[in-house]
């Protein structure tokens, strides 16, 4: 049969254009498929922050970081304890983590696909995945077929082989309720600082920041248990914990303007059950989601679309798309982000740990093996009470 393409990815988003912009670079025909009808034009609902790696990640692929669709800079981390006492870390390096507008990011990774020589179809939502001896096929809601030597899914937590594999279940150790809240102005936030808000009961967090003059977002992460035995809408659950646990937070949540639409999402994490097999890439959200806690969802995202390209490469020039063809794709992510999400892993146990924290805030030397980059040597200190 005659293939549409060698390669369809499906998702437009930073982990499929990361393997579609290399793949098309190295000079294969590359088409992906995106659900939405257009660009989104801005988009600040989830306050995204680009740490350094992702920054790195995207630099190899062309995208630079500039435009209005680039915000505040964080320069600086906050942690306030339990007892509210704080500690302030200032980053070091010359490049820090980001704000942007996430619809002018994605602008950008899509022109630089296109730049690259690759193919986007826009209004395009798969539904529906097919295998043949010969190739792999891509079903839209429209019912088109689009045909590849091998698909390459990076449609997030909702990708089509998570459902039609029946590949994706609960995390078994975590499930959480993320909460976010915008607002016009946050009095007391240091700017350009990462203000993280650490209670060490039910794993809950709240933390944010300025994203540009006018807008702060401050997100509550915690277990969905709790919120299901409080039996509490979002909101309601949000200003709850507040209560009980930050007056000084409590106080401004209440007092200052929101804007914007407030947004919750639970269960935030699931594990897939495998990432490869015959004709076929999972990568980015599709390939499994703990939590946002430290900022690194996006630099995942464009790691394992890095390490998928390499691994189509490999195979479409050997003529061989098994999934035995895939295993170093599969091992190489091990290697490099499931080492790092075992890290998230230790983060969300130190968040049920309200002794741990308090020791955190008084031992520099602690603080630094449990919190790595956020632990970086504190130069103020202080207290919210």
């Amino acid at each position: 049969m005659k293939l549409d393409a060698d390669v369809v990815v499906i998702g437009a988003g930073p982990s499929g254009c990361a393997a579609a912009i290399r793949l098309a670079t190295t000079g294969y025909d590359v088409l992906a498929l995106e659900r939405k009808e257009r660009e989104d034009g801005e988009d600040i609902t989830s306050g995204e922050v680009m740490v350094v790696p992702t920054q790195n990640e995207c630099a190899q692929i062309g995208v630079k970081f500039e435009g209005d669709w680039v915000l505040d800079r964080i320069t600086g981390f906050r942690n306030v304890y339990p007892d509210l006492s704080w500690t302030y870390h200032p980053i070091p390096t010359p490049i820090s983590p980001v704000q942007v507008d996430r619809g002018g990011f994605n602008a950008a990774l899509r022109r630089r696909l296109i730049e690259a020589g690759g193919r986007l179809v826009w209004n395009a939502r798969v539904t529906d995945i097919e295998f043949r001896d010969d190739a792999a096929i891509a079903v839209t809601a429209d019912l088109k077929r689009y045909s590849a030597r091998m698909l390459i899914d990076a449609g997030g937590r909702y990708a089509p082989s998570l459902r039609a594999l029946n590949l994706k279940s609960e995390d078994p150790e975590f499930s959480q309720i993320g909460v976010a809240v915008f607002f016009k102005s946050f009095d007391g936030t240091p700017l350009n600082t990462w203000d993280r808000h650490l209670y060490g009961v039910r794993g809950a967090m709240i933390s944010g920041s300025r994203i540009r003059p006018g807008l702060y977002r401050y997100i509550l992460e915690a277990d969905l248990a709790a919120k299901q035995s409080d039996r509490l809408g979002a909101i309601e659950f949000y200003e709850s914990v507040a209560r009980q646990h930050d007056r000084w937070l409590y106080e401004r949540v209440m007092r200052e303007p929101r804007v914007g639409r407030q947004w919750s999402m639970a269960p935030l994490g699931y594990r897939v059950s495998a990432v490869a097999r015959d004709r076929l890439v999972l990568v980015g959200d599709a390939a499994g989601y703990l939590s946002p806690i430290t900022g690194q969802g996006n630099e995942f995202a464009l790691r394992t679309g890095r390490l998928a390209a390499t691994a189509a490469d490999n195979a479409l020039r050997k003529g061989d798309l098994s999934g035995n063809a895939f295993v170093s794709y599969v091992e190489a992510r091990r290697y490099e982000v499931e080492r790092q999400v075992d890290y998230v892993r230790e983060q969300l146990h130190i968040l049920r740990d309200p002794e741990a924290l308090l020791r955190a805030s008084r031992d520099a030397e602690y603080r630094a093996q449990i919190f790595g980059p956020y632990g970086i040597p504190a130069t103020e200190r202080g207290s919210l009470v």
